[in-house]
């Protein structure tokens, strides 16, 4: 039963970067394309760092929700292709 409810939460908090990334209130990117799978790139890139202290922490969750994110970036490419804003010069 417990690995049963451990697998329905990491299914449910799959590709939540995605999601924060695209429709939360306070984005990092934005709604640019791949924006979610960037954030646990970067997220797995800062926890290399020395300095990373407690973000190590993370980085686990950062890899089980890498493919989900890239999977869900997919679905969301049209979306963010529209929204995207046009780059001022």
């Amino acid at each position: 039963m417990k690995l049963f409810v451990g697998a329905l939460a990491v299914a449910m908090l799959a590709g939540c970067s995605t999601f924060s990334e695209t429709f939360g209130d306070r984005p990092r990117c934005g709604a640019h394309p791949y924006c979610g799978s960037s954030t646990d790139i970067e997220l797995i890139k800062a926890a290399t760092d020395e300095s990373a202290g407690a973000l190590r922490a993370l980085v686990p969750l950062a890899v089980i929700d890498l493919p989900f994110s890239m999977v869900a970036d997919t679905l969301f490419l049209p979306y963010t292709a529209f929204h995207t804003e046009p780059v001022q010069k």
